[in-house]
């Protein structure tokens, strides 16, 4: 199974560049571990994760390796995730392995640190930018990632999801700071974020390409004997 397919399953977005960003990073993963890498989306795409599975056993493989680009286990991750790849192996009789998530753990902790060490103001205060949820899981998730990230930088690190009212960043008292997006690409929150960013803040770009090394790794792990 060493070299099975790998599926990127997105949660899909309207922002125009938001698909074009995932299939950026499916490139740099093929790259990576030159095997076949597919995206697919839950929402706002045809192709859907049994679309994408069809088409993988029309072409005659029998296994794919499905790693969901979510931060957190808020309900996407929880619910629509299994349910897809039930669907999609029924629809495609491909044996799919469920290799998890991105999850906020210390690989992704790392990598924000490494951003805001190169690209931050001098002084500047570190917010994670993540889009947000209402589930308890998930926000554990960001905390848990705010207090490994904290460990790694020398200053204040915030969590402030975008989807936060009554507008993501105007509760936040901040003097000099810098928004580090725990998005893997383009999407419609970030940009609002960008159009309403406060005095004395800056903001990187979505974390995209850097996120290959990480979902390399996954897909070894789950492809091992």
């Amino acid at each position: 199974m060493t070299d099975a397919p790998l599926i990127l399953l997105s949660h899909g977005s309207r922002h125009p560049e938001a698909a074009g960003g995932i299939a950026a990073l499916a490139e740099a993963v093929s790259d990576t571990l030159g095997v076949l890498v597919c995206d697919a989306h839950l929402d706002f795409s045809d192709d859907t994760l049994p679309a994408v599975a069809r088409r993988l056993a029309d072409e005659g493989h029998e296994q794919a390796v499905v790693i969901a680009l979510l931060f957190s286990t808020g309900y996407h991750a929880r619910h629509d995730v299994p349910a897809e790849i039930t669907e999609a192996t029924s629809a495609s009789g491909l044996s799919l392995v469920n290799a998890g998530t991105l999850g906020a753990g210390a690989d992704i902790a790392e990598l924000i640190s490494a951003r805001f060490q190169s690209e931050r103001p001098a002084a500047a205060e570190l917010v994670i930018y993540p889009v947000g949820s209402s589930t308890a899981t998930a926000l554990a998730d960001y905390e848990r990632l705010r207090s490994l990230v904290a460990g790694l930088v020398s200053a204040r690190v915030l969590v402030h999801p975008a989807t936060r009212a009554p507008f993501p960043l105007e509760e936040l008292e901040l003097s000099d700071a810098h928004l580090i997006p725990l998005f893997v690409t383009e999407g419609l929150l970030l940009d609002k974020a960008r159009h309403h960013l406060p005095p004395h803040t800056t903001i990187s770009s979505p974390l995209g390409t850097d996120l290959a090394p990480l979902i390399a790794a996954r897909y070894r792990q789950a492809v091992s004997p």
